[in-house]
């Protein structure tokens, strides 16, 4: 997880993805599908956020659990707090869900949400 987390500041990670990957935002139920279409994903969230600041990080077993947040869209806003789990299958991330405010900040996906 050390080198995924080095790699997310190059914009180039999906080879830290297994060949199924999904990105599920909890707050609409949105899910993108496929390492280029979740690599894509995670960099537009990422030029959507700004003074990003991580507080926790656990490690259980084949779980990750990263606890952070993020200035708001607006200057005026409060912090917008977030949790991103994900899920391993060896050395392979096999699915990410981000629990939080996120769904406004993510990129507009031509997936629909899960039913």
């Amino acid at each position: 997880m050390n080198d995924y987390f080095h790699a997310l500041r190059t914009g180039q990670f999906k080879q830290f993805f297994g060949e199924t990957i999904t990105w599920t935002t909890l707050e609409d139920n949105s899910c993108v599908t496929g390492a280029d279409a979740v690599e894509a994903a995670i960099n537009g969230l990422h030029a959507r956020m700004s003074d990003m600041q991580t507080r926790q990080l656990l490690i259980v077993d084949n779980l990750v659990c990263l606890e952070g947040s993020s200035a708001g869209i607006r200057p005026d806003e409060d912090r917008i707090c977030y949790c991103v789990t994900y899920e391993l299958d060896g050395d392979r991330i096999i699915a990410i869900r981000a629990y939080g405010a996120l769904a406004a900040l993510m990129p507009k996906s031509p997936q629909p949400p899960r039913s």
